[in-house]
């Protein structure tokens, strides 16, 4: 049997990985083109390409997967399935009629919850106790296909951020790949339709949704923001110069004050309750306690962040 994987981030590693180590053929992988990336914009192969690479597998990083060209390559590597994993393309109805065995994607929730593309971090930003993994078949509609399989639940820690979380659920999502993959490959595997009425959906995550907004935020949903959207894109406000203040680690005070004021010991008040500033980094400086950062900046008492 011949498998096709599609995936681009580290998250999706650990299932190729499933996949190489098993009995059958990792036919191709397909993955995002090189992207600039870091403050020099250099090119930069895609986790999956480079893992792909160095064990020597056919990988092909095509533009648009929904091109004549992709259709065109995809039949010529006539894969039996394709598994997808955090591959950061939507497929055509052309794309997931190929293989005979069908597609299958792993995606980081408990489907119908979190359908789209960021349900780590929107599992974090919602203050959920639970996540999980589960495999579905692909069907033209967004993460709406029937479940195939899905992990046991893994508890959201309080201190979890995307990346440790993400970490945890990548390697749940590679176990449940090896569980069941002989049967999907057997097509043994029972499918399970999802209830709609219990969906819920989430959308890539911009760079501007890091802005904190002290009037209508409050303490505990901004420590969460910070949690979900490290380590990218972090959260930010601005200071009495107009510089960015990047926040890196905060902690939730039970008192409250005017939204956005700036109290002694760098405690700042939000809509309901208060934080405590512990680390940061000033736009074009290093990252600085509160302490150090506070005995270069005493023009910060009494501000208020807008």
């Amino acid at each position: 049997m011949r498998i096709l994987f599609m995936g681009t981030p580290d998250w999706a590693v650990p299932t190729l990985e499933a996949l190489v180590d098993s009995d059958y053929e990792v036919c191709a992988v397909l993955t995002q083109p090189d992207r600039p990336a870091g403050r020099k914009k250099r090119m930069q192969a895609s986790a999956v390409k480079q893992w792909a690479i160095d064990h020597e597998l056919m990988v092909h990083t095509p533009e648009n997967a929904g091109s004549p060209q992709t259709l065109e390559l995809l039949k010529n590597i006539e894969a039996d399935l394709y598994l997808v994993c955090a591959y950061g393309q939507i497929l055509p109805q052309s794309v997931l009629d190929l293989p005979k065995k069908g597609c299958f994607n792993l995606h980081f929730s408990k489907l119908p919850k979190w359908r789209g593309a960021s349900p780590v971090q929107a599992a974090i930003l919602a203050g959920d106790s639970t996540t999980g993994v589960c495999l579905q078949r692909m069907v033209l509609k967004l993460d709406a296909g029937p479940l195939v399989a899905e992990s046991e639940d893994e508890t959201i820690r309080s201190e979890d951020n995307s990346e440790s979380l993400g970490h945890r659920l990548s390697l749940m999502g590679a176990k449940l790949v090896r569980r069941i993959l002989p049967m999907l490959l057997k097509g043994h595997q029972s499918e399970v339709a999802q209830n709609e009425k219990n969906a819920s959906f989430c959308r890539i995550i911009r760079k501007e949704q890091g802005r904190i907004d002290w009037v209508e935020e409050d303490a505990q949903t901004i420590e969460r923001k910070l949690r979900a959207f490290t380590p990218w894109p972090g959260i930010h406000c601005f200071g009495p110069d107009g510089k960015r203040l990047q926040l890196l680690e905060l902690e939730v005070v039970d008192e409250n004050s005017e939204p956005g004021y700036v109290q002694q010991g760098l405690i700042v008040g939000t809509r309901k309750g208060s934080l405590r500033i512990l680390r940061l980094r000033e736009e074009g400086k290093k990252e600085m306690d509160a302490a150090s950062f506070l005995n270069g900046h005493p023009d910060y008492y009494g501000f208020v962040f807008q």
